[in-house]
């Protein structure tokens, strides 16, 4: 029997017992327990999809009623190209582009694709105003210090003076008329008359014969003495390499249809007189070039009958007739020579406002707007390579109206010369101030992460007046905002480029009150982020 005498070698051996009782003794018998790993998180991520630069040039269009700058809202811009939907536009986001509605603040933007070029057609429809088409130039080039294309595209009322439309209707069983269906638009110098004779055969844009119904014979005049004939014309009526201009003395617009088709083609053709001014130089049984321009396709095309000078009224106005075999907008023309100097735009007194300044003129012959930035003490708004395009004579005269985008004229003068140089003597008839907008983007998950919106569009308007588009700021996601007038109230538009805002939308729209230099002009925009999960230490 033995007798352990050293306590320290008995507790030592005590403890490796129970070790080895335990079966912990080695690192080798793999049962130690698993690691425990964190729980995983999320955090919120701006989508690597923002866009937060600036594009090299947009396009900012204003749809307006053309003689107080209203807002259109809801009018329907359709761009075409040879007849056919454009393909060569895009959204501020890079979505294809050929239709637009126009919202409340009556502006809309758009991006050319890259390497487009060429000539695009904007057809403009408002309910209570005369139809038009409008030419977008691809190939323009931006200002110096600027990325904004801006367009007017400015519609009349059709109850405006110089204006005149009637309405007829008649039941038919099938697609041949019984009795004639005649129409005559007559009011102040505005004339046309159209009639449709007993037996003549209705047919659509196909070709086909129509079942018959109910059909709408509707006809719109103006009075060639007056400018408004040539705001209402459709742009393109001359090409721009043509050898001489194609001035109208005569315009009508005719539709019809049965029930929702419309009636394009008649057999046998149809008959048409317009009236004439009296100081169109013209003569009794003079023939005279016609036009017609196809609001479906949008291009004009010579008519191959000519429209004859057929009798003189007491007035000394006269009538020229044609006939048809389909239904459009008609301009009776007589041949001028072209301007070989463009129209240049002077200003003699008088600075431009930061915001800048439109510019329109409008003839018996056509019409055409621009655009005058601060700065700038003259503007060729039309070059001598496009004068034909746009209608633009040698002796052409015509009304130039310089306006800001509430409307406000800073400029009117009738009876101008305008091929060359046009003098304008600016007159400020309202006080303004600029300031500055802030976009607070946010992350719709989590507001505390900031979101850079720099590349966002901006527009801005009076409330129900044109918008300006605003330039970017010196600061991260700041906009200027130039020209506001003391206690106006403030309609802005924000369109995020590459994410959605957190309604699923692309825009957000503020609207500022009573507007003060002193203000502090803020808004939030919240966005869709990602959330994106992290597991580790």
């Amino acid at each position: 029997m033995y007798k352990y005498t050293n306590q320290k070698t008995l507790l030592a051996m005590s403890v490796a017992a129970a070790f080895a009782l335990s079966g912990c003794s080695s690192d080798d018998d793999k049962n130690e327990p698993d690691p425990v790993e964190p729980p995983p998180v999320t955090v919120t991520v701006p989508p690597d999809t923002l866009i937060t630069e600036q594009p090299s040039k947009i396009y900012s269009a204003n749809v307006i009623d053309l003689t107080n700058s209203d807002a259109l809202e809801g009018a329907m811009v359709t761009f075409l190209v040879d007849g056919e939907a454009a393909t060569s536009l895009t959204d501020v986001n890079g979505e294809d582009l050929n239709m637009v509605t126009v919202d409340d603040t009556g502006n809309f933007t758009f991006l050319s694709k890259e390497g487009a070029s060429g000539e695009v057609t904007a057809k403009v429809i408002y309910d209570g105003y005369v139809t038009k088409s409008f030419i977008v130039d691809l190939d323009v080039e931006v200002d110096e210090g600027s990325n904004n294309i801006p367009l007017q595209f400015g519609l009349i009322s059709d109850d405006t003076e110089g204006l005149a439309q009637a309405s007829t209707e008649a039941e038919l069983t099938d697609a041949t008329t019984v009795d004639a269906i005649t129409a005559n638009a007559s009011k102040d110098g505005a004339n046309s008359n159209v009639t449709v004779p007993a037996g003549t055969t209705l047919k659509d844009a196909n070709g086909d014969a129509i079942s018959g119904g109910t059909v709408s014979l509707n006809v719109l005049a103006a009075d060639s003495s007056k400018e408004t004939t040539g705001v209402i014309i459709p742009e393109g009526l001359n090409a721009a390499d043509a050898a001489a201009v194609a001035t109208s003395v005569g315009v009508t617009q005719i539709t019809m249809t049965a029930g929702d088709t419309k009636i394009k083609q008649f057999d046998p053709a149809i008959d048409v007189s317009v009236v004439v001014p009296a100081d169109s130089g013209v003569a009794v049984n003079d023939t005279l070039d016609l036009a017609s321009y196809n609001e479906d396709t949008g291009i004009w095309q010579q008519e191959p009958n000519k429209a004859t000078i057929t009798s003189m009224n007491a007035d000394g106005s006269y009538n020229a007739s044609f006939s048809t075999d389909h239904l459009t907008f008609f301009s009776v023309n007589k041949s001028a020579p072209v301007c070989e100097a463009g129209v240049n735009v002077v200003i003699t007194s008088g600075t431009v406002p930061r915001r800048g300044l439109a510019v329109s003129i409008a003839s018996t012959d056509g019409s055409a707007s621009s655009f005058i930035r601060q700065g700038q003490t003259s503007r060729l708004l039309i070059p001598p390579s496009i004068s034909t395009r746009y209608g633009i004579s040698k002796d052409a005269t015509a009304t130039v109206r310089v306006y800001d985008h509430t409307g406000s004229e800073w400029f009117k003068q009738s009876n101008v010369s305008i091929c060359g140089n046009v003098n304008l003597d600016l007159d400020n008839p309202i006080e303004t101030f600029d300031n500055i907008l802030t976009l607070e983007g946010v992350c719709s998950s989590d507001n505390t992460k900031q979101v850079d919106l720099s590349g966002a569009i901006v527009t801005y308007a009076k409330h129900g007046k044109a918008a300006s588009l605003a330039s970017r700021g010196t600061q991260a996601s700041t906009f200027d905002l130039t020209g506001l007038q003391v206690g106006a109230d403030y309609k802005v538009r924000v369109t995020v480029r590459g994410v959605k805002v957190s309604d699923g939308g692309q825009s957000r729209s503020f609207d500022f009150t009573n507007v003060q230099e002193s203000d502090t002009l803020t808004g939030e925009v919240p966005i869709t982020c990602n959330q994106v999960p992290v597991t580790g230490g």
